[in-house]
């Protein structure tokens, strides 16, 4: 009865039971391996399913990829990226009709609206390009495309037909 409240002692450790740390090494390894699968499989998601932490990574891979086509110094590189930061937090940047996204390569091949340009001046400007007026007429007409930016490595037809028409 006086044991009651006394501590108890912990065994040795050569008394130690080496079956107990085994199967806890083995639990361990396999929450890591559960954890580094979900790890790759997000960005195998859709792009409207993606948490905005993985969506702003996909945007700087795909200012990687198009900072070759249009020369950005790292300065540019980093106004672009605040500037599509701030549309993807307005909410822009949240549908599947204006950015498209590649789940097997797991980037962005192009922005619908979005342009960039250089003036005379060699600055850089980029911008959304909003929708034309609608006519009075009642007549249904065929949509217009918008310009939008895409990669070198995966142009979307979009962006073919606007090249073409010019």
């Amino acid at each position: 009865m006086e044991s009651r409240n006394k501590t108890h002692k912990k065994m040795d450790s050569d008394h130690k039971d080496t079956s107990y740390v085994g199967v806890n090494e083995q639990k361990d390894e396999a929450f890591k391996n559960l954890l580094e699968d979900s790890a790759r499989e997000a960005y195998l998601r859709p792009w409207h399913r993606l948490e905005r932490g993985l969506r702003l990574n996909r945007l700087r891979i795909f200012i990687e990829d198009i900072a070759p086509q249009f020369t950005m110094t790292k300065e540019e590189k980093d106004t672009l990226f605040v500037f599509l930061q701030k549309a993807l937090d307005k909410k822009l940047l949240n549908t599947l009709k204006v950015v498209i996204y590649d789940q097997g390569t797991q980037r962005i091949t192009a922005i619908k609206g979005f342009e960039i340009k250089r003036n005379v001046e060699g600055v850089l400007h980029t911008h959304f390009s909003t929708k034309k007026p609608k006519s009075d007429s009642t007549r249904k007409k065929k949509k217009e495309e918008v310009p939008s930016v895409s990669t070198q490595c995966n142009p979307s037809t979009e962006s073919n037909k606007i090249e073409n028409k010019e």
